[in-house]
C-alpha cells in the first residue's frame, strides 16, 4: 500500500523524491517455522543479509551512503487493534551495513511485546500472528532539508476527522517536533491555521489536497510527507494510516440517501438524538438485558450531516446473530429490489433466536401500532402548528419524536423481512424454471403495494374527471398553478388525497418534487403539472391493472404453482405493510419539519423584536 500510493503521487506528475520499497518476502523467508515469539525473535536476531547483498549493493549506489529509511506494516486492515504509531519513526543510517542493522530493529519491531498482547486479547495466537504480519521498507536518499518540512494527514471518519490536518517544522532534525498545524477542507480552503503562520502557505494547501486525494484513491486514510525549499514541493512518501487501537469508524453513506440535502443546526440534531434512541431501542429488542450501552456519541453531526458509529451499530448486529453489513444494505436499498439478503445467511443460530422473532413478527408488529395509534396518525394532517409557542413547539417536537421511535425501529425490521420474502420468492421462481422473471416480479408487487410514489399519484388522477383536468390544464397555460391545483381539488376526496400526498411524498420522495423548496406553496406548485401528467399517460389504466394482485402471476408459464403463489402474496403483504410505514414517517418527517419552521420563525421575531 506504501508502495502504492507513492506511485500514485509518481503517476501523477507530483514531484515525488525516488523511493524504493523493500518488500517483506524477506522477513517472511526467515520466519519460515517459527510457531512461537521467541523462535521469531531468534530468527530474525539470526538472519544472514549475505543473500540479498547484490541488492543492497545496487540500492546504495542508487540512493547513495547516506539513507533514510522508513517502515510500513503489512497487516489486514481488519486488524483494528494493531496500532501502527509505533513505526512512525525514521532512521538515518549510512552505508549498507547500518541499513541492513536497521532492517533488522525494523522487522523486530512486529514482535514487540505490547503488540504481541493486543492480538493475544483479540482473540490471535501468536503463531497466527506470525504468519500473517509482515514489514515492508521504504528507503529514500537521507537528504536533511533546510527549509520546512511537515506530514499532512488525510480526513480519517474512523477517528472523527473530516478534515485534513498539516504539520510542519523548520529544519529536518532528528527529534524536532512539528511548530504548527493547519486544519484544511477537502476543497482546499484553510479552516485554522497557526499563531503566528508562515507567510506562505501554498506547500500546506497542496499536500493537504493531495492527501484527501490519496486517502480517496487508496480507499483508506494516509499520511503524505513533504518538504519546501521556499520555492518547489518535494513529496516524501506516502503511507497508508489504519485506525489506532480502539478507533470508531463513523459513516454518512447509508443516512445520506436518506437526509440527501444538509440539515440545519437544530434539525440535525433532532437527527443525532434519533439515532441514539433508536440503537437503546433497537438493543433491548434484539438483544434483551444482554444488549450493550449506548455511547452518547454514536451519531455525531459535521457540516450539515449525520454520521452513526458504524463500529456500534455492527457490533449490535453481530451479537444479535444478524451480518454486521445488514445496516448498511437496509437503508442504502429502500426497497426490497436489490436486497441481497438470503436468509439461511442472515440469522445465524442460536445466537438469534430473539431477533428472528423480531423480523418475523414485524409485520403484525406494525399493524398493531398503526391501530393503536390511528387518532394521533390522523392528527399528522390536520396538526396546525402556527398558535403554537416556542415551548408548545419544542414540547410537541419531542413527542413527536418519541411518537415515532418504534415506527423507524419497525421500518428497519421490515426491510429485512422483506428481503427474506424477496429471497424466498426468488427460490420459488427458480423452482419453475422462470428465475429470469425475479425483477418483474419485484416490480409487479412493488406496484400492487405501492410502494413507487408515482403509484399513489397514479391512485389520485384517475379520479380526476375529464372537465376539471381540462380547467386545471387551462389554469396551467396561464401560469396560475394555484388555481389550477384549487379547480382539482374541488371533488372532497382528491383534495384529502392531495393534502396526504402533498404532506407526505412531496418532502419524503425526491423522485416527485423539490425537497429543497423552503416551503410547502412553493413545492404544490409542481403537483398539478406532475398529476396531469399521470393522468395523461394512462394512470386509470395503471391503477386497473395494480388492483388484482394475482393478475401479473397469472400470466405466468407455471404462474398457478401454489407455493409460488404463496411466496408471492407474502411478498406483496409485506411491501404493502413496508410501504405504510415509509409513509407514516414521512408524514411525521413532514410534521417534523413544519414544526422546525416555525421554531425558526419565532427565533427570529424573538430577535428582531
Amino acid at each position: 500500500m506504501a508502495g502504492q500510493a507513492t506511485l500514485a503521487m509518481i503517476a501523477a506528475s507530483f514531484n515525488v523524491t525516488e523511493t524504493f520499497v523493500l518488500p517483506g518476502t524477506a522477513y517472511r523467508h526467515a520466519l519460515a517455522g517459527a510457531r512461537t515469539l521467541a523462535d521469531a525473535r531468534r530468527a530474525l536476531e539470526k538472519y544472514d543479509f549475505s543473500a540479498d547483498t547484490s541488492s543492497f549493493t545496487r540500492l546504495v549506489e542508487s540512493v547513495g551512503p547516506d539513507i533514510m529509511e522508513r517502515c510500513s506494516p503489512v497487516v489486514p486492515q481488519a486488524w483494528s487493534w494493531f496500532d501502527p504509531a509505533t513505526f512512525d519513526t525514521v532512521g538515518i543510517f549510512r552505508g549498507l551495513a547500518e541499513l541492513q542493522d536497521g532492517i533488522r530493529e525494523s522487522w523486530l519491531r512486529l514482535l514487540d511485546i505490547q503488540t504481541i498482547q493486543r492480538a493475544r486479547d483479540a482473540g490471535m495466537t501468536e503463531a497466527e500472528y506470525l504468519s500473517t504480519a509482515s514489514m515492508a521498507v521504504l528507503v529514500q536518499r537521507a537528504e536533511l532539508h533546510p527549509g520546512l518540512s511537515g506530514r499532512a494527514w488525510s480526513p480519517n471518519a474512523s477517528l472523527g476527522e473530516l478534515n485534513a490536518i498539516v504539520q510542519c517544522t523548520l529544519g529536518a532534525s532528528d527529534g524536532e517536533t512539528a511548530a504548527w498545524e493547519w486544519t484544511v477542507s477537502t476543497t482546499g480552503e484553510v479552516l485554522r491555521r497557526p499563531t503566528p503562520s508562515p507567510a506562505d502557505e501554498r506547500p500546506i494547501i497542496q499536500s493537504a489536497r493531495l492527501a484527501v486525494l490519496l486517502g480517496d484513491r487508496i480507499a483508506m486514510p494516509c499520511t503524505l510527507d513533504w518538504i519546501w525549499d521556499g520555492q518547489e514541493l518535494t513529496f516524501l512518501s506516502a503511507l497508508p494510516a489504519p485506525a489506532h487501537l480502539g478507533a470508531r469508524t463513523f459513516s454518512r453513506r447509508s443516512l445520506a440517501r436518506l437526509a440527501p440535502h444538509p440539515l440545519g443546526p437544530m434539525a440535525a440534531g433532532i437527527v443525532v438524538e434519533l439515532l441514539h434512541d433508536l440503537l437503546q431501542d433497537a438493543g433491548a429488542l434484539l438483544l434483551g438485558n444482554r444488549a450493550p450501552s449506548v455511547p452518547p456519541d454514536v451519531a455525531r453531526e459535521f457540516d450539515g450531516s449525520v454520521y452513526i458509529d458504524l463500529t456500534f451499530a455492527r457490533y449490535l448486529l453481530d451479537h444479535a446473530g444478524l451480518p454486521p453489513g445488514a445496516l448498511d444494505d437496509v437503508l442504502l436499498q429502500q426497497t426490497t429490489a436489490g436486497i441481497k439478503l438470503p436468509a439461511e445467511s442472515f440469522i445465524r443460530l442460536p445466537r438469534a433466536s430473539r431477533a428472528a422473532v423480531a423480523v418475523r413478527l414485524a409485520v403484525p408488529r406494525l399493524q398493531r401500532w398503526i391501530s393503536d395509534n390511528s387518532t394521533r396518525l390522523a392528527e399528522l394532517d390536520s396538526a396546525q402548528v402556527d398558535a403554537l409557542t416556542s415551548d408548545e413547539t419544542l414540547t410537541s417536537l419531542q413527542q413527536l419524536l418519541t411518537f415515532t421511535r418504534p415506527l423507524v425501529l419497525d421500518l428497519l425490521l421490515l426491510l429485512v423481512s422483506s428481503s427474506f420474502r424477496a429471497d424466498d420468492l426468488k427460490r420459488a421462481l427458480a423452482h419453475r424454471g422462470i428465475q429470469d422473471r425475479f425483477v418483474e416480479a419485484l416490480e409487479a408487487a412493488g406496484d400492487t403495494a405501492g410502494l413507487d410514489p408515482w403509484t399513489h399519484l397514479d391512485r389520485i388522477a384517475a379520479r380526476v374527471s375529464d372537465d376539471t383536468a381540462r380547467l386545471a390544464a387551462e389554469a396551467m397555460a396561464k401560469g396560475d398553478s394555484e388555481q389550477a391545483l384549487r379547480a382539482l381539488c374541488t371533488d372532497i376526496t382528491v383534495e384529502r388525497d392531495l393534502e396526504a400526498f402533498l404532506r407526505t411524498f412531496s418532502f419524503f420522495r425526491t423522485s416527485i418534487v423539490d425537497v429543497g423548496s423552503p416551503t410547502l406553496q412553493e413545492r404544490s406548485d409542481l403537483l398539478p403539472v406532475a398529476l396531469l401528467r399521470a393522468r395523461e399517460t394512462g394512470a386509470a389504466t395503471r391503477v386497473e391493472a395494480a388492483r388484482d394482485p394475482l393478475a401479473w402471476l397469472d400470466s405466468l408459464p407455471g404462474g398457478n404453482d401454489v407455493l409460488l403463489r404463496k411466496r408471492y402474496q407474502a411478498m406483496i403483504r409485506t411491501s404493502a405493510v413496508t410501504e405504510k410505514a415509509w409513509f407514516y414517517i414521512a408524514k411525521s418527517l413532514s410534521h417534523a419539519r413544519m414544526l422546525l419552521l416555525h421554531a425558526g420563525d419565532l427565533l427570529v421575531a424573538e430577535r428582531t423584536a
